[in-house]
């Protein structure tokens, strides 16, 4: 393949000289055509003439062939300047697009570049703001799903704070150490001297363990704290400064063999404070005390009645933890199979309960807990069975009739042995359509609710469920 190099500017130049010598030669040939085409004879005779004759004759055919010369001069000058021009516009068309792919080249660079530099901030935003979050939630831990209906398909969501993580793995070589040291054994016995010291009557544990919150606490948030009777039953009623007329039965846990601890005190006295609502506190009889389900439900549902009676139902609501779960749902389930009791408080909500005392759940077997042990639960449970069956709904309210309950909260951590019983139980309120919503927590202990730092982070939505 050959190729030509053209220079429009130069073809130009050259066709205004060609024309410049056009037009020269043009002048002098009609400047010659008179004196050549017209000669005069130098004498009057025959051959004078007959020389005139031939001049001019050769001066006509010159001044012919000068006409076609000038035409081909002008047609050759004429394609000269239609080559320039051609040229010059072909490479003016050609030279416009090229600038104008070089003007979008250089614009798209820009472009690239500018989204490179936008992309590039945008991923190192996103990753100092991931490892912000990743960092934040790594310390301070990420709070559960907002509570779902029993209906609804859920999960345990959240992640525990470092601080919950590190009470966590303190509480890792707990278990070993109660079998090693066969603590477990006395545990599961009632009628072992150990249980004896955690009845609440201990003076030397009355700051950690008690039937009565510890002096500080009430004093601190102006409240008054007065000790009744329900059928031989104490009650501790918490009353704040400024009480707004709402009641809550507070039935603590504790394997049904602890006093209610200081970490329960300190919930109850908070909510008090914090809500104006009375807090009336049952203290039940425990197993070393002869307290058996077919005893103290019946109780529980009675002092419910009374003050049901006494406040209206949408002024009385009950929460228990573990333990006190099991008697909250037992205790409001034999109401509603006892209608002279009346109707059962307007709310209630449930932390880490114990629902199935039994312990047949084969998934409890999977479940981490670092905190409560298998073997002496399910001794506990066939004592406080007492007389009746251990799947009887008053000692296993898993097994009880959910029809007429109020709206009730259940909170469970998957880090809890009881926790694969409570979604058993969410299987039941949906199939039974009971008013039942879950808050179901990853990483969290049995009763984190009260014994972890992340729990108080909940007690104003807790707060919310019982109607305060």
């Amino acid at each position: 393949m050959s190729f030509v190099l053209t220079a429009p500017e130069l073809l130009a130049s050259a066709a205004a000289d060609v024309a410049g010598i056009g037009s020269s030669l043009s002048a002098a040939t009609a400047a010659a055509a008179p004196p050549t085409t017209a000669v005069l004879a130098a004498a009057g005779d025959e051959v004078s003439a007959a020389i005139t004759s031939v001049f001019s004759s050769h001066a006509r055919q010159f001044q012919a062939l000068s006409a076609q010369v000038a035409a081909f001069h002008d047609q050759f000058v004429r394609t000269l300047n239609s080559g320039a021009w051609s040229y010059a516009s072909t490479e003016a068309a050609n030279a416009s697009p090229m600038l104008g792919q070089f003007d979008r080249a250089i614009a798209n660079g820009f472009a690239v570049v500018e989204q490179e530099i936008q992309q590039t901030s945008t991923a190192v935003t996103t990753g100092i703001t991931g490892l912000a979050n990743t960092v934040f939630t790594g310390i301070f831990g990420s709070p559960a799903a907002p509570p779902f209906s029993a209906t609804q398909p859920g999960t345990y969501t959240g992640t525990p704070s470092l601080a919950t993580r590190l009470e966590e793995a303190a509480l890792a070589p707990l278990k070993p150490f109660l079998a090693f040291s066969g603590l477990d054994t006395q545990i599961a016995t009632p009628s072992t001297p150990l249980l004896s010291l955690f009845t609440g009557n201990n003076p030397l544990l009355g700051l950690f363990i008690g039937n009565t919150p510890p002096q500080l606490l009430p004093l601190l948030l102006g409240e008054t704290v007065q000790h009744t009777t329900y059928g031989g039953m104490s009650v501790v009623q918490i009353t704040p400064t400024h009480p707004d007329g709402n009641y809550v039965v507070a039935i603590h846990g504790g394997a049904f063999i602890f006093a209610p601890s200081i970490f329960h005190w300190l919930d109850y006295t908070v909510m008090a404070y914090q809500t104006g609502a009375t807090i009336e506190v049952p203290i039940y009889p425990l197993l070393q005390q002869g307290g058996t389900a077919g005893a103290v439900v019946p109780q529980i549902a009675g002092l419910l009645s009374m003050e049901v009676s006494a406040h209206g139902v949408s002024n009385v609501s009950v929460i228990g933890d573990s333990a006190g779960g099991n008697l909250a749902l037992a205790a409001t389930e034999y109401m509603a199979q006892n209608p002279l009791l009346g109707p059962a408080p307007g709310s209630m909500v449930l932390l880490s309960p114990w629902l199935n005392l039994a312990m047949t759940n084969p998934n409890i077997g999977l479940v981490q807990d670092p905190l409560l042990p298998f073997g002496p639960a399910q001794e506990l449970g066939k004592v406080w069975a007492g007389n009746l069956p251990v799947n009887n709904y008053e000692v296993s309210p898993l097994n009880g009739s959910l029809n007429g309950l109020p709206h009730t909260t259940v909170y469970s951590g998957n880090l809890d042995i009881l926790s694969p019983d409570a979604l058993v139980l969410q299987q039941e309120a949906a199939t039974a359509g009971a008013p039942f919503s879950f808050v179901l927590a990853n990483g969290e202990i049995h009763d984190w609710i009260i014994l972890t730092p992340d729990g108080p982070q909940y007690w104003p939505q807790i707060d919310r469920e019982l109607g305060l």
